[in-house]
Order: structure tokens, then C-alpha cells, then sequence
């Protein structure tokens, strides 16, 4: 396409030259004569026409319809302006519009394009004048130049001016072309080259060019055809001595008719980059050595001089790196003797070492062993003040039983024991028997199955003492949990059980929310020691303030933000705890009570993260109370089908 638009540009050039010509002679000739004859003889044949129609009422008297049908005529013409009717004396028989204005007599009374005149006769003698103005002939430029035969003309013209000038200019300039002169195979072999090769004339103009300097400059051969070479981007060589460039190679060897060879010049290309050249200028000369033209040969050596950059510093680097190791090597020698020294030394620290960490291990064993056994105590600790209670409540209720009484009821039925009937139904104190024995047996009754209560709660809580103790063990020898079927309510109801008398005797208010419905596997004995610490604490925490009355609320469910997990909280109104000792809460250690050890919540934690679930504590400040989340899995017991 950029081959061709040059062509295309003359071509319409010498079109609007052609046109232009066309104009100005239609201008001086004035083209449009014969059409103003035409209208001219037009308007005459109307105006004639009318004369006789009007001639023709006029002999016949009637002049109303005569002014009718000149009105209507001078509405219906829109290039009609205004029209008269004049008789002979001068008087105006009938005008129609601005007459005065638009009527100006004719010269020598001959009619012109827009001033009309035809006489009128009546009984064939002259009686009146038809007087007609016609609008003057303007022609807007649209009406000029798109209508009629002259636009036509005008269109024919340039078109076969256009084609025939672009067909000539097309096999005219591909004889010039020195492009088109070269054989195929000798402009593709040009063309394989990765140097870029120039043809110039003696001027310095580009008259051949190859693909791989059009690539160079980034433009199109028929672009840059009789540009001078020296009209581009070019530099001097950036490693040549400071020195304004005088000549450029081929202009040299056009002076001088000899071969340039090898002189470096930079070339700042389009994109940016700079890239140098080795330019090599070889004249062509003709019969009596005349310079025809130059071959110009450029080769990038841009990536040459930045290997060699980079080789020169490579060298430099190395030189400077063999003397460093020169100088490390004397310092390694200097440091081997220190360092056989040093390996002396480490070895005597190893085998300290090594007896260092076996003690270590010795008292990690009894730490752990410690660790173990103060957890076992703490909970058992917490269940050993639920059997306290129940043992001293069972040892309440026996001594409330009446032992002397049934030892007195005995002995007086043995005396009587011959006149047994008489005895219970005559004697006086013989019939207080019967009633003293119901009151007796009631209150023996009631006794017996409240020791018989709290046995079953002792019983209860030693075998939870038990489990603890075994479960501590078991943990100690194997990190497995021992999964079993339960429901979780009652998991919480028996941690509740084991401190309830307690609870009660202080007078705390107990809120029970438990999902019935929810069970699964767990380590029941696990989760039962979690939770006893847990109600435990609260219990201690409401304790810690005896001037206000406080609630205990428990709560079992599914964990509605965290689906598959089972959500037990314990909220108190106790001491609440501090913003600061949340974040050491289950630190293992750490109390805020006196009396406290730092053990059951960190047990408690660690139990919960071997089961796979969380525990969690919140508080709104000291003396506001404390919930404790404790977040498990739920594995569901399947029902077979």
C-alpha cells in the first residue's frame, strides 16, 4: 500500500488540476447561455399564451374572470413575482402583487429573461399590454455542480482522467524503480542477508535498499527510495576519540573512489536504542573511473562490543577474586591451626554435652512424671470434695436413725412377751407401740434411701476418681482416646451431680439448656474431666464474692458457627476475669486464686485439642463473671437400617 500511495497522490493531484481547468473555462465561456435561451424562449411562449387567452375574455367583457385567472396564475407560478395588465393609455386594468416594485421597463421595450411583455388585441387592433416579472435565475452551488449535464461532464472527466493518469504513472514508475530492474533472485539473495546493504547515488540518495536495514529503521523500502542516507539517526562512534564527524564513509568514498571499510558510526534507532555499526563503503565505478554509486554495507556489532565489555570486566573481577584468594589463603593457613584447636575444644564441649542432656532427660522424665501426678491429684481433688460431702451426709443420716428406741422397743416386748397381746391392746404404754413403730419405720425409711443416695453418689464418684487415675496412665503410655457412645446431656448433668450438693447448700441459682437429642462418640471420661474443672471453677469463682447472689447456667448444643462440633458452655456470675489474663488463661502455671496450682484449665486445653476440639474463655471484666466454651467433633452413631 505505502508502494503505491504516491502514485495515488499525483493522480488526484493532477485530477483537481484538470477540474479546476474545467471550471475557470466554463467560467470564461459562460456555459450556461443556452440554458438561459431555453428558459428565456420558454417564458416567451407562456407569456404569448397567455396574451391570447386574455384577448380572448377581454373581447367577450369579461373582466372578472380575466383578474380571476390572472390571480390564480401568479399563485400557481412560483417564478412568476408579479403581473399587470395595461391598456394603451397608460392605465392598469389589473395588477397582481408588488408590480410597482418588481416591474422596471425594458429597454427599446424589447422583453428580457425577467421582464416580459406581449401585447394584447382586441377586434384586431392593439388594446392592452401583458406586463409579467419572472423571478431573476440564481443557481446555489449544489444546483451548479450536482445537477445537470455539466456536474456529468465534470464526473466523466476526472474519472477517466484518474484512471488513465494512475495507469500511466504505475508503468512509468516501475520502469524508474531500480527495485523492479533487479532480478527476483538477486533482490532475495540481498534480502537473506542479516547485514543491512544500501545502494546509493552519487547525491547520497537511496536508490536499493535490503529487508534487513528496512528493519533497521523500522520503515517501508518505498518509503525511504531517494532519501539521503545521511538524513538518518546517525551518532558518532561512542568508544572514538571526541571529535565533531566530519564525512560520512560513503561520502568519503565518493571524494576519494575508494573502498571505506570497517568504520564504526552509532545508530540511534527508532525504538530508542543506540546500535553500532560497522560501515563498509565500496564505489561502483563506470569507464574512466566516474562514481556511479556506493554499496554500503552495515554490520551490528553491538552485541560484540558488549561481549567484550563484559569479558574486559570479567577479567577485571577475576584478576581482583585471585588476589583475594591469594590473601584468603594465608588467612586459611593462619585459621587451620586455630581451627584444629577449636575442634579439640568442641569435642571435650560435645561430650560435656552429652552428659548435660542425659541428666536432662532424667529430669524431664521426673518432671513429666510430676506433671502427671499433679494433674491426677487436681482431679481428683475436685471430685474428693463431692465425696467429703456425700460421706458426711450419709454420716448424718445414720446418726438421726433411733437405735436406743428400737433397743427400749425391744426389750419391753421381751418382758411382755407371754401376755404379748394384752400388753399392746390394754396397756396403756403397751398401745403407743404400734404408732411410735410407724413413726419409726418412716423416719428409718427416709434415712435409708438418702445414705442410700449419696452411697450410689459416692460409688459414682470414686469410680470417676478411678477413671481419671486410669485414664492418666493410659494417657502416659499412649496418646490414643477411647471412644465409646454417649449422650451429651448427661455428660454435663453428671459433672453438674458431683458438685449439685454444694451448689445447692450455697443457695445458687442452677439454669440447665441442654439439646436431648444430641449424641455421638467420644472419650466420655475426657470430656467428664473437662467438664467437672470447668464447674469446678465457676463454682469457686461465685464463692469468691458471697455478697451477691449468683447463677450458674449450663448449656449443651450443636455449635451453630461451626457445623459437626458439639458446644458446652458454662457461664457464671463470679470474679470475672481480667482483659490482661485471658491470653495466659490456660497457661500452664498460671492462677489468679491463692489457693491455685496453674493446672486444671491447662489440662482441661490439652485434653480438648487431644480430642480435637477447642476450649475457650470470655469475660466482660473483673466481678462480671466468665463463660467457658468447650468446642467438640461430633462423630454420629450410625443406626443400622
Amino acid at each position: 500500500m505505502n508502494r503505491f500511495l504516491p502514485i495515488l497522490v499525483i493522480s488526484l493531484c493532477l485530477v483537481g488540476i484538470t477540474i479546476g481547468a474545467l471550471a475557470i473555462g466554463a467560467a470564461l465561456v459562460d456555459l450556461d447561455s443556452a440554458e438561459r435561451t431555453h428558459i428565456f424562449a420558454a417564458r416567451k411562449t407562456l407569456s404569448e399564451s397567455l396574451a391570447i387567452e386574455y384577448a380572448i375574455l377581454a373581447a367577450s367583457s369579461q373582466q372578472s374572470a380575466l383578474e380571476s385567472a390572472v390571480r390564480a396564475l401568479v399563485a400557481h407560478e412560483s417564478e412568476i413575482q408579479s403581473m399587470a395588465i395595461q391598456v394603451m393609455g397608460g392605465e392598469r386594468l389589473i395588477t397582481v402583487g408588488d408590480h410597482d416594485r418588481y416591474w422596471v421597463e425594458p429597454p427599446a421595450r424589447q422583453s428580457t429573461l425577467t421582464h416580459i411583455q406581449v401585447p394584447i388585441h382586441r377586434a384586431s387592433s392593439p388594446w392592452a399590454t401583458l406586463q409579467i416579472s419572472f423571478k431573476p435565475i440564481h443557481r446555489s452551488v449544489e444546483e451548479t455542480w450536482l445537477t445537470g449535464a455539466w456536474p456529468r461532464f465534470v464526473a466523466v472527466v476526472a474519472v477517466l482522467m484518474f484512471i488513465g493518469t494512475l495507469a500511466l504513472l504505475a508503468r512509468t514508475l516501475r520502469h524508474v524503480d531500480p527495485s523492479e530492474v533487479i532480478p527476483p533472485r538477486v533482490k532475495g539473495a540481498l534480502d537473506s542477508l542479516t547485514d543491512s546493504v544500501v545502494l546509493v547515488d552519487r547525491s547520497g540518495a537511496i536508490i536499493l535498499a535490503n529487508e534487513a536495514f528496512c528493519r533497521l529503521v523500522h520503515q517501508s523500502l518505498s518509503s525511504i527510495l531517494g532519501r539521503p542516507l545521511s538524513r538518518f539517526d546517525w551518532k558518532q562512534d561512542p568508544d572514538a576519540p571526541s571529535s565533531t564527524l566530519s564525512a560520512y564513509p560513503w561520502e568519503r568514498a565518493i571524494e576519494c573512489k575508494m573502498l571505506q571499510q570497517g568504520v564504526r558510526l552509532g545508530f540511534r534507532v527508532p525504538a530508542g536504542g543506540l546500535h553500532t555499526l560497522s560501515v563498509t563503503s565500496m564505489p561502483i565505478l563506470e569507464e574512466g573511473d566516474v562514481v556511479r554509486g556506493i554499496l554500503v554495507s552495515c554490520h551490528d556489532v553491538t552485541d560484540v562490543d558488549d561481549a567484550k565489555a563484559q569479558l574486559r570486566d570479567a577479567i577485571t573481577k577475576l584478576e581482583q577474586s585471585q588476589s583475594k584468594v591469594v590473601a584468603q589463603n594465608e588467612q586459611l593457613e593462619q585459621a587451620n591451626d586455630a581451627l584444629t584447636q577449636e575442634v579439640e575444644e568442641r569435642k571435650r564441649i560435645q561430650t560435656e554435652r552429652e552428659e548435660l542432656n542425659r541428666k536432662l532427660l532424667e529430669r524431664s522424665r521426673s518432671v513429666g512424671m510430676a506433671d502427671v501426678a499433679s494433674t491426677v491429684l487436681h482431679n481428683v481433688g475436685n471430685v474428693l470434695n463431692s465425696v467429703n460431702i456425700s460421706i458426711d451426709v450419709a454420716t448424718r443420716a445414720l446418726k438421726r436413725v433411733p437405735i436406743d428406741d428400737i433397743a427400749v422397743l425391744a426389750s419391753l416386748l421381751q418382758q411382755h412377751r407371754h401376755e404379748l397381746v394384752h400388753y399392746l391392746s390394754e396397756d396403756v404404754q403397751g398401745k403407743q407401740i404400734p404408732s411410735y413403730l410407724t413413726m419409726l419405720a418412716e423416719s428409718v425409711t427416709e434415712n435409708h434411701a438418702q445414705v442410700e443416695s449419696e452411697l450410689i453418689g459416692l460409688s459414682r464418684n470414686v469410680d470417676h476418681i478411678r477413671q481419671v487415675v486410669d485414664r492418666q496412665v493410659h494417657l502416659a503410655r499412649s496418646a490414643r482416646a477411647m471412644w465409646e457412645p454417649v449422650r451429651f446431656q448427661n455428660m454435663m448433668e453428671q459433672a453438674l451431680a458431683i458438685h449439685r450438693p454444694t451448689l445447692d447448700r450455697r443457695g445458687y441459682e442452677i439454669v440447665e439448656r441442654y439439646d436431648k437429642d444430641l449424641e455421638g462418640f467420644c472419650d466420655r471420661h475426657q470430656v467428664l474431666q473437662v467438664l467437672v474443672n470447668l464447674v469446678s471453677n465457676a463454682q469457686k469463682a461465685m464463692e469468691a464474692l458471697p455478697d451477691k447472689p449468683h447463677r450458674l447456667t449450663l448449656q449443651v448444643g450443636a455449635a451453630t458457627d461451626r457445623p459437626g462440633f458439639v458446644r458446652f458452655e458454662i457461664m457464671d456470675t463470679g470474679v470475672g476475669i481480667a482483659e490482661a489474663h485471658l491470653s495466659r488463661l490456660f497457661t500452664q502455671g498460671f492462677t489468679t486464686r491463692s489457693d491455685g496450682h496453674g493446672i486444671g484449665l491447662h489440662s482441661a486445653m490439652l485434653a480438648a485439642k487431644n480430642l480435637g476440639g477447642t476450649l475457650q474463655a470470655r469475660s466482660d471484666g473483673p466481678g462480671r463473671g466468665a463463660t467457658f466454651v468447650l468446642d467438640l467433633p461430633v462423630t454420629p452413631i450410625e443406626v443400622p437400617v
